[in-house]
């Protein structure tokens, strides 16, 4: 269950900082500047595409320099369309824009220890996804569970506990 972490390369200290926690408690992730396929290809899209089909979180660091990014929203864009856990990850005052509201927003590291529990939480109760080829009949499943996921951890945000 890797988790593709999606940032702004200005954001690059935020991804790497979050990068290295989630590994930290042992969850595998995928963060391009560690890939030197998407730094030597002239196909990054597919290399993207490709690595958020192996993914089945995505988690998004977004600030105000996020808005200008054309990458990070085709990234979301992408775990959308596959029904992939999405969270994003708010780095300074800026707004966000309000499509990322579906979704849970992270903002400290309280949090990021919040979405470590629930993505544990659902590897325990097997609410994952597999990621070969999913049968039309699962795939309601999974959407399902990706919402149970969505507003567990929202809720857990913003209890704040």
């Amino acid at each position: 269950m890797p988790v593709f972490i999606s940032y702004r390369h200005m954001d690059r200290p935020q991804a790497i900082a979050i990068n290295a926690r989630l590994q930290q408690a042992n969850i595998k992730t995928y963060l391009d500047v560690l890939d030197p396929e998407s730094q030597t290809t002239d196909d990054i899209t597919g290399v993207i595409t490709r690595n958020i089909s192996e993914c089945t979180h995505l988690l998004a660091v977004v600030s105000e320099r996020t808005a200008l990014s054309w990458w990070v929203p085709f990234e979301i864009g992408e775990a959308t369309i596959s029904n992939r856990r999405i969270c994003s990850f708010k780095t300074g005052p800026a707004e966000l824009p309000l499509y990322l509201d579906k979704w849970p927003k992270l903002t400290s590291e309280k949090d990021i220890e919040f979405f470590i529990d629930a993505y544990r939480d659902e590897v325990t109760s097997k609410r994952s996804m597999a990621l070969d080829s999913i049968n039309e009949s699962l795939r309601g499943t999974y959407k399902k569970n990706a919402d149970i996921f969505h507003d567990q951890l929202k809720s857990r945000v913003g209890r704040g506990f």
